[in-house]
């Protein structure tokens, strides 16, 4: 019996499927660092629509002589209760490039002891590494010498590949980057990042996120006024097409089958998106053709299960978060004037809740000037909740 993975599987290789074009740009423009030619790539596209399957496939062929390192930052995000900090992202830089070397067996101890010399080096008054140890590695408390601390790790795969003739580059996979517009300057940040890839030459990064390609921090890290200027590579990840998705259910699912009718209803309800594709297949029956009826009862009946991502995302919102989403839920997309005079706080405090929504990729600005949902799954979601149950979900 076939299964479509609702999480990324272990063998990433055999449920790789319609993303070849992507990676080949990607590999070929990534072995240039081998040369010297660093490449900085900035991939986007809607939750759940491979990304990150295809970036975790990238770094498992690529050969040994690179070093990646891949950093979620939703785990940063999570862990600090919402609250991220330059600091905190930092320190994971630092803890993940670590993990990176000491996965490499050829490096390893000589890497280690290089390390710990230059951090050493680091031992300020404002530094404090009696208390302070992260895995192996001592990470100093920070107090008033970030700078410091940050040159330190921005300088650091690049003196990894000069200290190494085995290793030939370094790249790092930054995810769910929109969640570092929560900084308290993320341009700042971009810059910081920007500033050291001008005087690297065998490091690359890889900004990923669940955005669409025109949201407002591609511009703010790749637009013409962005750190970087519209100097990287900028890919956004399409949903798949009709005959993609037929064919890519009849590679992988349980032998489900349709009629015209009910394929259409499948399609429109999943638009394309594996996430949603993999969910919905695990539920349909195999035994027989799927009609349109067969698809609209099952999607009803088992929408927590199609939509599983909204639920896990549902559950980490505040409460504003909540109302401003069931405000688009119920009246569409809506200007600022409209929004404000729909909701009971200030100006300031309905932007500052756009932005939260923003960054986590649920919210999108239209160039219209309205504000709407990135994902009509999640509408539908909440809508059949509020139908079968009286309320929305709390």
């Amino acid at each position: 019996m076939n299964y479509m993975p609702i999480v990324i599987p272990e063998d990433i290789d055999k449920y790789f499927y319609n993303r070849n074009k992507e990676f080949k740009i990607l590999n070929t423009n990534l072995e240039m660092l081998e040369e010297g030619i660093p490449n900085q790539f900035l991939i986007t596209g809607y939750r759940g629509i491979g990304k990150t399957s295809l970036l975790k496939k990238l770094l498992k062929n690529l050969p040994d002589k690179f070093l990646t390192t891949y950093i979620d930052l939703s785990d940063v995000y999570g862990r600090q209760k919402g609250k991220l900090s330059e600091e905190e992202v930092i320190k994971e830089f630092l803890c993940l490039i670590e993990e990176s070397i000491e996965s490499n067996e050829k490096i390893v101890r000589t890497a280690k002891e290089r390390l710990y010399d230059t951090l050493n080096q680091l031992k300020l008054k404002s530094y404090n590494f009696n208390n302070s140890n992260l895995r192996d590695l001592p990470l100093p408390i920070i107090k008033d010498n970030y700078n410091k601390l940050s040159k330190y790790v921005m300088e650091l795969p690049q003196k990894v590949v000069d200290s190494f003739d085995e290793i030939k580059g370094f790249i790092i996979v930054i995810d769910e980057f929109q969640l570092l517009k929560n900084l308290e300057n993320p341009e700042a940040f971009f810059w910081l990042i920007r500033s050291y890839t001008q005087k690297q030459y065998n490091v690359s990064y890889i900004f990923t996120g669940s955005v669409s390609n025109t949201a407002e921090i591609n511009n703010m890290i790749n637009g013409q006024t962005g750190a970087f200027g519209g100097r990287m590579f900028q890919l956004n990840i399409d949903e798949f097409s009709k005959q993609q998705t037929k064919e890519y259910i009849d590679k992988y699912s349980n032998n489900i089958k349709f009629d015209d009718e009910g394929f259409e209803r499948f399609y429109k309800c999943t638009r394309g998106i594996p996430a949603y594709i993999n969910s919905f297949c695990n539920i349909l029956p195999n035994n027989m053709i799927c009609t349109s009826e067969i698809i609209k009862e099952a999607f009803i009946m088992n929408i927590d299960n199609i939509a599983l991502l909204w639920l896990r995302v549902w559950g980490t919102l505040t409460d504003k978060e909540k109302e401003l989403i069931i405000m688009f839920v119920e009246n569409g997309s809506l200007d600022w004037t409209s929004l404000v005079n729909n909701v009971s706080y200030t100006p300031v405090t309905l932007s500052h809740y756009l932005d939260l929504l923003s960054n986590k990729g649920i919210i999108e600005y239209s160039s219209d000037g309205k504000y709407y949902l990135s994902d009509i799954m999640l509408k539908r979601w909440l809508n059949l909740k509020k139908q079968t149950r009286g309320r929305y979900p709390e």
